[in-house]
């Protein structure tokens, strides 16, 4: 007894259909996924902690590979460097940045704000 196995490529019992020719199609349109004309390049914001010799601290934010601004952590109150050290500061001083930061006064004003807001 002989049994033949006709395979023709449609699903059989617990087999799935693969078209190994096929590839993942994420979009019928390309238009949909990328905008050409709409190419923009956003500069990359960054903040930098550094520890100093003395137990010193200082931040120093960057747009693409330029400094920008520095803050001396000598010149801050021990609650501001700690809130500088977490998430929430570092998003603080990159949208301070984004604002535009005027000098370091106000920003330290801004900062003591957002802590007695909390």
């Amino acid at each position: 007894m002989s049994i033949k196995n006709n395979h023709t490529g449609s699903a059989s019992s617990g087999e799935e259909f693969k078209d190994q020719g096929i590839k993942y199609i994420l979009s019928n349109f390309e238009y949909d996924l990328y905008h050409e004309e709409d190419d923009i390049k956003l500069p990359i914001i960054r903040v930098k902690h550094f520890k100093l010799p003395n137990a010193g601290e200082r931040w120093k934010i960057f747009e693409d590979t330029k400094v920008v601004f520095i803050i001396e952590g000598s010149k801050l109150g021990k609650k501001l460097r700690e809130f500088l050290r977490s998430i929430d500061g570092i998003n603080f001083l990159i949208a301070e940045h984004k604002q535009g930061i005027k000098s370091f006064n106000a920003l330290k004003k801004n900062i003591k704000e957002k802590l007695d807001a909390k």
